[in-house]
């Protein structure tokens, strides 16, 4: 009669070494793929973003949106998110997935200009109804409208840059309207943190902010960024350039 035989120890070796082989070389390739696909939601958000300034610029003279409240460039009115969701968008289109930290079904993020208690076991607080134009989200990307009224500073860097107020701006299709949050501790790639900034959420709950597309090291890979004509593109980091820093804020690239 016919005796089957198992695997011996070193064929089972050698096939845990193949699949350890293949797992070495299909994992780059798989978080490759993943971060695509990241890339192109975040891309998507941005897209409907534009979509919904195009119809309220369409009803406003060709106004954007301003903040009424808010400091940095992530933080985005009630009112202006309320327009987007009537018009297609949803409270996903605020965050980009490649930044796992901030999602909105966090009230420290959704809710942050009511600052909302954490310690409490419903973080939630009830919206106003009125006034939603001074309360402000924190969001994934830098909106790059002006406020009503007028950031302290312009952008930094050359070519020289201009808060964006109207869709019919000069020079709309080189005109940065949203791009991804890329910030960091300080001006010095080698030396800077994009993943541990301190802000507002490290005061209140001592929770970092970070950079949205991190790639090798904790350095940033680029930024997607719509422009006022409606077109987007993907920027490599090496093409950026801290763009605004005021005092007691982190730097802002684009």
């Amino acid at each position: 009669m016919y005796k089957r035989q198992g695997f011996t120890l070193i064929e089972l070796l050698v096939v845990i070494a193949i699949i350890a082989l293949l797992m070495a070389i299909l994992m780059p390739a798989l978080q490759k793929v993943r971060e695509q696909g990241k890339k192109i939601v975040c891309s998507n958000n941005q897209k409907q973003i534009g979509i919904s300034f195009n119809m309220y610029g369409s009803e406003n003279d060709n106004k954007l949106p301003l903040n009424q409240g808010g400091y940095w460039l992530w933080d985005i009115a009630y009112s202006t998110t309320d327009y987007i969701m009537d018009t297609g968008g949803d409270k996903r289109t605020f965050y980009c997935p490649a930044d796992p930290t901030k999602d909105p079904e966090m009230a420290i993020f959704w809710q942050y200009g009511q600052n909302p208690d954490i310690s409490e076991d419903s973080d939630w607080v009830v919206e106003p109804q009125t006034g939603r134009g001074g309360i402000y989200r924190v969001t994934s990307y830098f909106w790059m409208m002006d406020t009503v009224q007028g950031r302290p500073e312009p952008p930094e860097g050359e070519p020289a840059k201009q808060w964006v107020k109207t869709l019919t701006c000069k020079q709309p299709a080189a005109t940065e309207l949203i791009t991804d949050a890329t910030l960091s501790t300080g001006p010095d790639v080698e030396t800077a943190s994009f993943v541990e900034v301190p802000g507002g959420l490290w005061g209140r709950w001592q929770i970092y902010d970070r950079t949205n597309h991190l790639g090798r090291g904790a350095k940033p890979v680029g930024t997607n960024i719509l422009f006022v004509d409606g077109h987007l593109e993907w920027r490599l980091f090496r093409d950026t350039v801290v763009r605004y820093s005021p005092p007691g804020m982190p730097y802002h690239w684009w």
